[in-house]
């Protein structure tokens, strides 16, 4: 005669539901710590993606705010006034300083701040040329030289170039940082899909036991 199958002992039973419970609870401590995980590249893409792009919008408008200020004295539209140019640009360039240490305070990867360094030296440049333009308002067909055509033009095109780059790094980092979010939250599917099938299987051992 066929002997009966014999049911799982209460110690082998007691062992396998313990290790169950205790995968269990191993993978809730990696969902939690996914979870953290997608919190902080969430607050990462506030605080070093989005605030970043707003100081280089920012820091955009305020170069163009300085160009526009010296065009109508570049087309000879209008009566040179030095000392009201001066303090103009003093002021955009103090607000523009201001934004550039703002900027250079939150996280950087390696090519923004290699970006960043070449702004600084461009925004110089161009600094420089601005003060030749002041100092030769009584004499527009020089300041017109001097700023808005040859070396001024394209000093002026380089700041706007390196600005644009900087913008398009911010959007970049960014989308790295939803990859990494959308990974974390695939693998926090796969852990609570684990931790079902672990649940299920606790129920099969105590009903496989009492029947």
């Amino acid at each position: 005669m066929e002997q009966p199958r014999n049911k799982p002992s209460r110690l082998r039973l007691t062992l396998s539901v313990v290790s169950l419970l205790g995968l269990i609870l191993t993978s809730i401590f990696l969902s939690r710590r996914s979870v953290h995980q997608i919190q902080e590249a969430s607050a990462s893409i506030y605080k070093d993606r989005l605030v970043p792009t707003a100081i280089i919008a920012k820091l955009t408008s305020q170069v163009y705010q300085k160009r526009l200020l010296l065009e109508p004295y570049g087309v000879g539209k209008t009566k040179p006034q030095a000392g009201t140019v001066v303090l103009a640009l003093d002021r955009l360039n103090r607000q523009i300083d201001s934004l550039i240490t703002e900027f250079g305070q939150t996280k950087l990867t390696p090519e923004e701040a290699e970006r960043l360094e070449l702004l600084k030296q461009r925004l110089t440049v161009y600094n420089q040329l601005e003060g030749e333009l002041t100092e030769s308002l009584t004499d527009l067909p020089k300041a017109q030289q001097v700023l808005f055509t040859g070396t001024g033009h394209t000093a002026f095109g380089q700041v706007a170039q390196t600005l644009t780059e900087l913008s398009a790094l911010q959007l970049t980092v960014a989308e790295e940082l939803l990859s990494q979010s959308r990974g974390q939250s695939n693998y926090i599917y796969v852990l609570t899909a684990i931790q079902i099938a672990l649940v299920v299987l606790i129920a099969l051992s105590l009903f496989w036991y009492r029947f």
